[in-house]
Order: structure tokens, then sequence, then C-alpha cells
């Protein structure tokens, strides 16, 4: 897949943080951006490596783990078109290594942009810094739900994975059973478990690689009366 210089100004004026940046300063950083290729299940960039690049999704899906002490994979993230990832948690302290990793989750395409030319925009440019401002913002507001609704149970915790992803996704989300276990962080056959039961109640209907929301407002409940 190529893209134009037109295309890829289109892109990047779309999405934070680059849409706050001058029609000049977006075609400069744009026509540094290096476009690459994966695989689904391919690893774009593994924790613990060295991080020298700034990734911005751009078509397919992004699944973002740590490991834990037993090394079992816990997905923290799971990103979509426009997505910028492995930059914003190594702001601000020394971003010598990926703290975390980075797996296509289908055949995925990205746009790579290296640290230092970056980092340069970022301090120069007031559009960029209140874009990131706001991505880290959205980002912790995320991370501080998802600790709550972590101490609830299974049930709860699936019903609230699902309606993130019906928010983002529509009534058909396109996930496998493996990948929202994986997002709840628990075993695969607790999660069947809980996605059997919800279709027993006609919440949703699951086909193969995909969920399909039936009724989001019993989602809705299940998770507001915990």
């Amino acid at each position: 897949m190529s893209f134009t210089a037109t295309e890829l100004e289109k892109f990047f004026a779309s999405i934070e943080p680059f849409k706050s940046l001058e029609k000049k300063e977006l075609k400069e950083i744009a026509s540094k951006a290096t476009e690459k290729s994966f695989r689904k299940e391919e690893t774009i960039f593994q924790e613990g490596e060295p991080a020298e690049s700034v990734w911005v999704l751009y078509k397919g899906r992004v699944q973002v783990f740590k490991y834990t002490s037993e090394g079992r994979p816990f997905a923290i993230e799971t990103l979509g078109s426009g997505e910028l990832f492995g930059t914003l948690c190594r702001l601000g302290g020394n971003g010598r290594n990926y703290p975390c990793t980075a797996i296509a989750a289908m055949p995925t395409t990205v746009f790579r942009i290296l640290d230092r030319i970056f980092l340069d925009y970022y301090m120069k440019s007031s559009g960029l810094v209140r874009g990131v401002c706001a991505l880290c913002s959205d980002r912790l507001k995320d991370v501080q739900d998802l600790r709550c609704i972590g101490q609830e149970s299974v049930a709860v915790r699936v019903a609230n994975i699902l309606l993130r992803l019906f928010q983002v996704h529509g009534d058909t989300i396109p996930f496998t059973k493996k990948e929202i276990s994986e997002l709840v962080g628990t075993s695969i056959e607790t999660t069947f478990r809980t996605l059997a039961d919800f279709h027993k109640k006609d919440m949703l209907t699951s086909v193969r690689g995909k969920i399909k929301i039936n009724d989001p407002q019993k989602l809705k409940v299940l998770v507001e009366n915990i």
C-alpha cells in the first residue's frame, strides 16, 4: 500500500495530536512518516526493546500487552485506526525502552516516525503539546476506569469491555472470544462461560471471529448496578 503526500497529510490532519499543527508543520512531519505493514499476530515491538519510534495506526488493530510475573500476557489496550501508541508512556521519562509489547491483531498498516523527529516538533509546537496532553488525559481516564472495574466480578468486567468495544465498533465487534479474555485478564475458559451465559440471556450472539451485541442496555444495567 502506498500513499500520496496529500493522502498522508489528510490522514494526520484528522487525528490527535497532529490535527493542531500548522499546515507547514503537518506537511513536514507527514513527509517523514514511514509506512510499515504487519501480519496478524506479528510483533510490532517487544517490551524491553530499545525505543526509538512513535507509531500511528492507519489500518487494522493493535493489542498492547504487559506480562505478569508468571510470564502470562495481559492485554492493557486495544487500538484502532488513528491512534498513537508506544509513545505517550515514554514522554517525560528516559524513554529508552518500550514498557509494553504491541502485536498486530489482524493485518495492520502503521506509520512510524522517529523519536528525534517527533520530539523536535513536540519541543517547538504548542499545538502538538496540546494534542499530546489531550491524549494523555484520555488514556489516564481509561486506565483509572479499568482499575476500578478490575475489582469486580468476571461478568461485570466482560460486560464493561463489550460496552467499550460497542462504542467503537457498533453492534458487531470484530473480536474473538480469546481476545476478549485477554482484555478482561482472565482465563479463556472463564470468559467462554461468561459469554455463553450472556448468549443465553440474549445479550449477544457469537459468530466466527466476531461478537454481535443484541442488547447493549442489558450490559449497561449489569455494569451500572455494581
